[in-house]
């Protein structure tokens, strides 16, 4: 750290939330204790019969397992049981929910040097609105995000989300999707493009998507279109200097094509395209160029879906991405993709991915970078009300016009534990490493979470 940052005079005026929330977390886990024990006999009852095979875990039942690092849904990956129940409403269930966390980081800001460590608390009020119509889905959801530093309370912040989705059933075979979302937080201070301000700029992006998936036979046809919108707060540094951050506003937009033949059973031959265009509004401040580009990407491969066993894809291919300015290389080349869902368990998913792709960035005199990730998530259900989670992640950012690359690796394990439907409690230790090679944004950082979440 640069120096940058100042610490606050009342930087211990949260001292005693510690205490507050260690509190209502030792209240949950009493008031969990005096539920009715019927909940743990039916858990023993189904764990009994998910050994003698009658019966798999919800974890394996996901489309996409792997999809959610920071564990957004364990909720749902506990055993039906103990579930939130919800309040009937209508033809809508509501589900209302408060999580606490308490946290520790070794490296609040995400630097190589002069690392500062801190204790901060999440406090996450949310809601869950969730159709129960005979055909078709429509679902609702949002949540307020309160984050508090003990000491360095600059970083303090209010994240908002919220969102829709829905399914369409034309007919059997036939459906479209949809889904919309707003979601206004703070950047992390661990992304590639931070600028090392006072606080973390705020960030808005509006999320849209509508797609089709239709089975005739032997084929499957599937497309897409999405478009999202990024709008960049500026930020400001200890001297008031202003970061300003308009060449970063961009609207970006992507149509994809997919389809799929049942060569054998449960074996599909797979053609993937897409075309994608990246609108930014401004140009870096500073330059005179803009940063807007096209590009496309054609994949082909195979397609797996062995009911209970595995299903994903292993795509290869070619990519490449126009930018408009003249002195931009325009990065091209080889592609691939491949994500995989292994149960060798009823109890039991194994995700691993891979996937080189092109991703937008604002580092000086570099069009994009070219991300090559490999990734592995491991769950397991331990107990009908105790879930597990490994995943870890390792990614080469190759720039463009660089000889800057950096590693980036992250490590993390999870739990969840039901004590009934209405309270569950969670931990979690995460590792996290930018190993640039001395470059600009290298960073190691642990943190440790303990959470309590009250559902109904």
């Amino acid at each position: 750290m640069t120096g940058n940052f100042v610490v606050s005079s009342g930087g211990r005026r949260h001292s005693g939330l510690f205490w507050t929330l260690l509190s209502l977390m030792a209240a949950g886990s009493a008031l969990a204790t005096w539920m009715p024990a019927n909940a743990q006999v039916a858990t023993d009852r189904q764990a009994a019969n998910a050994t003698k095979g009658n019966n798999s875990a919800p974890i394996t039942q996901e489309k996409e397992p792997g999809s959610d690092p920071n564990g957004d849904q364990d909720d749902k990956r506990v055993a039906d049981s103990f579930q939130a129940k919800g309040i009937e409403a209508g033809k809508f269930l509501f589900l209302p929910s408060l999580e606490t966390e308490v946290s520790w980081t070794d490296n609040v800001f995400a630097t190589d040097s002069d690392v500062r460590s801190d204790r901060f608390y999440r406090i996450v009020p949310g809601f869950k609105l969730r159709s129960r119509f005979l055909r078709h889905e429509l679902n609702f959801n949002g949540e307020l995000e309160k984050v508090l530093f003990e000491k360095y309370t600059e970083d303090d912040r209010l994240n908002v989300n919220v969102g829709a989705d829905g399914r369409l059933d034309i007919r059997k075979g036939w459906e479209v999707t949809s889904n919309i979302s707003f979601n206004d937080r703070a950047e992390d201070r661990g992304s590639p493009d931070a600028a090392l301000s006072l606080k973390p700029v705020d960030t808005t992006q509006v999320s849209a998507q509508l797609g089709s998936r239709l089975q005739e036979g032997r084929m499957i046809y599937q497309g897409s279109f999405s478009f999202n919108s990024y709008d960049i707060g500026n930020g400001r540094r200890a001297g008031g200097q202003v970061v300003n951050n308009s060449g970063r506003d961009r609207n970006e937009y992507e149509v994809t094509a997919r389809v799929a033949y049942e060569t054998i059973p449960n074996y599909f031959a797979v053609v993937e395209g897409s075309y994608n265009s990246r609108d930014y509004d401004n140009v870096i401040p500073g330059a005179t160029f803009s940063r807007s580009s096209d590009g496309y990407r054609l994949e082909s491969g195979v397609g797996i879906d062995i009911t209970d066993v595995i299903r994903g894809d292993f795509l290869v291919g070619y990519f490449d991405q126009q930018y408009d300015a003249a002195n931009f290389g325009d990065p091209n080349g080889f592609s691939f993709r491949a994500r995989f869902n292994w149960t060798p368990s009823r109890m039991t998913v194994i995700v691993p991915s891979l996937e080189r792709s092109v991703q937008e960035t604002i580092r000086s005199g570099v069009s994009a970078m070219v991300r090559t990730g490999a990734g592995l998530t491991v769950r397991h259900e331990f107990a009908r009300n105790f879930v597990g989670t490994f995943s870890g992640n390792v990614a080469r950012e190759d720039y463009d016009n660089s000889n800057q690359d950096p590693w980036f690796y992250e490590a993390r394990v999870r739990g969840l534990y039901a004590f009934t439907p209405e309270v569950h409690a969670g931990a979690e230790v995460r590792y996290r490493q930018r190993d640039a090679n001395g470059g600009p944004g290298q960073y190691e950082q642990w943190t440790m979470m303990w959470r309590l979440r009250l559902q109904y």
